[in-house]
């Protein structure tokens, strides 16, 4: 059942409100890298604190997205949502189209930048507990990777004050 008009305008507001949400996150999860590497504890609070609030904005409006969608008879999947676009008006179906692919693009830059995020925070860990083995001439884990490049603790300790 094709989408009526106000139907159709709702879906087009919350995509675009959406898109503008990741583009928010995406912004504040560079912030978060930049105040990660450059360990600036007040931006990084700032950028965190955006993020959240972000996230939480594009969960409201994606359960706002699924309601609508299931109001009339889609599903809040990919297909469901190429399927809802279809039954739009053609002007505005093939806008709806772009954005929902801009949206795409976005959630994937999303991803690989809190990758990143993640990536540096261990690295950070990693420094600081060396670093603090070091002045505590304590112990410290033998670091092995994974496939994935990820650390994992294995084997005995070793000291780094004795390598």
């Amino acid at each position: 059942m094709p989408l009526p008009s106000d139907g159709q305008r709702e879906l087009a507001d919350v995509l675009s409100t959406e898109k503008l949400c990741l583009l928010r996150l995406k912004q504040s999860l560079e912030h978060e890298q930049t105040a990660l590497e450059t360990r600036q504890t007040d931006a990084l609070k700032q950028a965190v604190t955006d993020k959240k609030n972000t996230l939480n904005e594009t969960a409201r409006l994606q359960k706002r997205r699924a309601h609508l969608l299931q109001q009339y008879g889609f599903s809040n999947d990919d297909s469901g949502i190429s399927r809802c676009i279809a039954s739009c008006s053609p002007s505005l179906s093939k806008e709806l189209h772009l954005l929902w692919k801009q949206m795409y693009t976005l959630t994937e830059q999303c991803r690989n930048q809190n990758l990143i995020n993640g990536r540096i925070l261990e690295l950070n860990d990693r420094c600081i507990r060396q670093t603090l083995a070091i002045l505590t001439n304590g112990t410290q884990p033998v670091e092995l990777y994974s496939s994935q490049g990820v650390s994992s603790r294995q084997g005995n300790p070793t000291s780094l004050a004795k390598a």
